[in-house]
């Protein structure tokens, strides 16, 4: 994925050895410090967020069953009978949980969605409230079957900067701290 995305090659190398990390905090905080981006090296170095929000969201991943309030890193449009189904990726624990199209996962409101794309990334979108300014990325599994939320989430870095230049923030960072 990282040869399709070049602009993402950092953020999704570092995800990898988080996808294999079986450590305990004092390590993952060492493999931020050695492996992470630059911004995440400088925070664990400094014991600061997002570095330790990252610590805590990794090792919460192990048991999802001890995330009580999730919440959403990105969504998700998966195929479904003549459709598609609406759902949300936890940012601690990474599970899955059906959500509303219509409305703001962060502020509830319903009447100003709006919705951004890149030619270079057709698979993802960028989900926009106008109420509260914020937004996430939405990956539609309907037009890459081998996408993974939480990972090509992370390619959309072209979408996160043109959001930041509009005045629009992001929901949650993802594990890179973007």
């Amino acid at each position: 994925m990282a040869g399709r995305h070049p602009h993402a090659s950092e953020v999704l190398l570092f995800y990898a050895r988080l996808a294999e990390f079986d450590g305990d905090a004092g390590a993952l905080r060492e493999l931020l410090m050695e492996h992470g981006p630059q911004l995440l090296q400088e925070a664990a170095r400094e014991g600061r967020e997002p570095a330790l929000n990252l610590i805590q969201r990794v090792l919460r991943r192990r048991d999802p069953k001890s995330c009580t309030a999730h919440q959403p890193l990105a969504g998700v449009y998966r195929p479904e009978g003549d459709g598609t189904s609406f759902s949300l990726v936890c940012d601690a624990c990474l599970v899955e949980y059906p959500a509303s199209r219509e409305s703001c996962p962060g502020c509830g409101g319903a009447d100003r969605i709006a919705y951004y794309s890149a030619e270079s990334m057709p698979h993802i979108q960028m989900r926009v409230c106008e109420s509260c300014r914020r937004y996430l990325h939405v990956v539609n599994l309907g037009l890459d079957a081998e996408a993974i939320p939480e990972v090509d989430e992370m390619t959309a870095l072209p979408l996160d900067i043109w959001a930041g230049e509009q005045g629009y923030a992001k929901l949650h960072c993802n594990f890179a701290g973007v």
